[in-house]
């Protein structure tokens, strides 16, 4: 047994931690690479074009028991008026993307005058003021559909 060291077992253990520390950051060095590749392609992909703006979009929300159906029966009929009224034609893009009814309401008015758009923007928010089931946004994506 002359040159053989009996390994105590400290040693053992020293080279085990080593080991598996060694193998968790290579681990990490690896998963850290195959994140950044992931955020930089969805980046990429994600660019938004000018042309997909809309000028406003109106969600009908639900928390757990439906969107709020009489607001969106308002709203119908509001935008009917609105457009007989002004004698324009609004025509919102509906985009239903929930289980419960939920849908986006994405509205172009490039052919609309800056006051009529703004006007048509503050007499929506007027009108469905009240419900806590209705979200607006101005100068945004629309929603995807739901598949």
């Amino acid at each position: 047994m002359f040159g053989q060291t009996a390994q105590t077992p400290i040693l053992t253990l020293f080279k085990m931690t080593k080991a598996v520390y060694l193998s968790l950051s290579l681990l990490l060095a690896i998963a850290c690479t195959s994140t950044n590749k992931t955020v930089e392609k969805s980046t990429s992909e994600a660019s938004v074009l000018p042309d997909s703006i809309y000028r406003f979009t109106v969600s009908f929300i639900s928390i757990g028991s439906g969107i709020d159906g009489k607001e969106r029966q308002r709203f119908n009929v509001f935008v009917a008026q609105f457009n007989s009224d002004n004698e324009v034609t609004i025509t919102p893009e509906m985009v239903n993307w929930g289980r419960e009814g939920e849908t986006d309401y994405c509205i172009e008015m490039a052919d609309l005058s800056d006051d009529l758009q703004t006007k048509f923007i503050a007499e929506t928010k007027e009108l469905l003021n009240a419900s806590t089931l209705v979200r607006y946004k101005e100068n945004s994506v629309c929603r995807q559909k739901r598949h």
